[in-house]
């Protein structure tokens, strides 16, 4: 039986907990890009924690995961779906990312995301997903699904 997950509001008491879900799943990427260095991610964390645009998974009321939704009048950006691993590959974040795909296509907008070239099962999962990636610079893709209404002339 798949256990179903929630997402809840994101309050400064999850700023911790982001952190560390983000250091779980990135460290190893962000070493192999950069290099990782503790007070530069902590200092970039304080100043890029988005309390009122993150969401928080929770499975069995813990949390195991956070996505950050930034949206305006054409775009739906999904940020920081960070899923546990003891989580992944459970269908979690494919099934949040159609959620917000509906409500992209619901609203005609463009659903949007960025996904280091390092994490090819994030971008599996989302190829899967029908979106389109295009290259951004030389760590990262851009993805999109594009919902847009079709104007016709």
């Amino acid at each position: 039986m798949e256990q179903q997950f929630t997402l809840r509001n994101a309050t400064i008491n999850d700023s911790a907990f982001f952190y560390d879900v983000k250091k779980t799943v990135l460290k190893k990427y962000i070493e192999e890009i950069w290099g990782w260095n503790e007070t530069f991610q902590i200092k970039f964390h304080e100043e890029n924690f988005h309390v009122n645009e993150t969401k928080i998974i929770e499975l069995n009321h813990q949390p195991i995961g956070t996505v950050e939704v930034k949206e305006d009048d054409e775009r739906i950006f999904l940020c920081s779906l960070y899923i546990l691993p003891l989580y992944q590959n459970k269908k979690i974040g494919s099934t949040i990312c159609k959620i917000y795909m509906h409500k992209a296509e619901k609203e005609k907008k463009i659903i949007c995301l960025e996904v280091l070239k390092l994490n090819v099962n994030a971008q599996r999962l989302y190829l899967n997903l029908g979106f389109t990636q295009t290259e951004k610079n030389e760590t990262k893709y851009f993805m999109f699904k594009n919902f847009l209404a079709v104007v016709s002339v």
